[in-house]
């Protein structure tokens, strides 16, 4: 598992932060936030999906560019983000996909008091940091841990991708 702190440059992040953040960005509704029916609901906003490849993805997809340069991806599955509500609610841990040397990354949009417990031998909680971005393998369980100290929604990129 890698934590990397300041992982873009302060514009390149803040482009990023203020395109999702702001009124105009397309958010979906979703009733589930994990492959089981968890009834937590979220948004989710689809960036890149390799089963979609064919039609359109996100018009909002180049605004990623400077993270899959610096995560070196050669091949991408999916992309999407999700935003979270405040919740005292527990998710079940879960893996993205059963793809081998394939990578998980997490990137956190906003900080808040939420973050993202690995599954190791040890568990590791990895705290929502703008800007901040853990990145394990697609193998290795996770779950959200939802915050509950912001009127603001908990923003997170998640990327499932071949690297170099």
């Amino acid at each position: 598992m890698k934590i990397i702190d300041n992982f873009l440059e302060k514009e390149q992040f803040e482009k990023i932060q203020q395109t999702m953040m702001g009124v105009d960005f397309p958010w979906y509704y979703q009733k589930n936030s994990n492959y089981k029916e968890d009834g937590l609901s979220q948004l989710t906003h689809g960036f890149y999906n390799y089963e979609l490849s064919k039609r359109a993805n996100s018009p909002f997809l180049e605004i990623l560019t400077p993270i899959l340069k610096k995560l070196d991806a050669v091949g991408l599955i999916r992309i999407k983000a999700n935003l979270t509500y405040p919740a005292k609610a527990h998710q079940e841990i879960h893996t993205d996909f059963p793809f081998k040397n394939v990578m998980t990354a997490i990137y956190y949009i906003n900080s808040n008091n939420g973050g993202t417990r690995i599954k190791q031998k040890k568990d590791k909680i990895v705290k929502s940091i703008e800007n901040r971005m853990v990145i394990v393998s697609v193998d290795t369980p996770h779950t959200v841990i939802r915050h509950t100290n912001s009127k603001v929604g908990r923003f997170v990129i998640n990327f499932n991708y071949y690297e170099r």
